[in-house]
């Protein structure tokens, strides 16, 4: 895992957007608009052989209706890793520092900091994996795997 310092941008009033414009601008990737594409099809951030998703505080790993009615942890994951088009991972904190991680690194995040929580009826109701909200324990652990 490497860490960066990313200049904040604020192009929107979604904070994820924000941070995933921030992330862009640092690794030099161009971008007009928003991408919210398929995680099995693209990444947020395409650059070479960089396939880059970026995530911020409480996201979710795939969307619920993406999971195929499985409802475990383990099988979401698994079904994630499977299918997941990037094969890098950028968390980015509320203070803009990147972490960039491979897909173990980001299974290691993942299991440390996320739950299995139901979607909501509107949005279909299956079950998705969520991070939770950014804490002082979230950063300590992704500082401390700087390699």
């Amino acid at each position: 895992m490497t860490s960066a310092i990313l200049t904040p941008m604020t192009i929107s009033r979604n904070a994820g957007d924000n941070r995933e414009w921030s992330v862009c601008a640092y690794v030099g990737a161009p971008r007009a608009k928003h991408d919210s594409s398929d995680y099995r099809k693209s990444s947020d951030i395409v650059l070479g052989k960089r396939h880059i998703s970026v995530k911020s505080s409480a996201f979710t790993l795939m969307s619920g209706n993406m999971c195929e009615g499985i409802s475990d942890f383990d099988g979401i994951w698994n079904l994630y890793e499977r299918n997941t088009h990037s094969n890098e991972f950028a968390y980015v904190t509320e203070d803009f520092t990147a972490y960039f991680m491979s897909l173990a690194e980001f299974k290691k995040f993942v299991y440390a900091f996320c739950r299995v929580e139901r979607e909501s009826e509107k949005n279909g109701g299956q079950m998705k994996i969520r991070c939770r909200k950014e804490s002082k324990k979230m950063v300590e652990w992704l500082a401390k795997n700087i390699a």
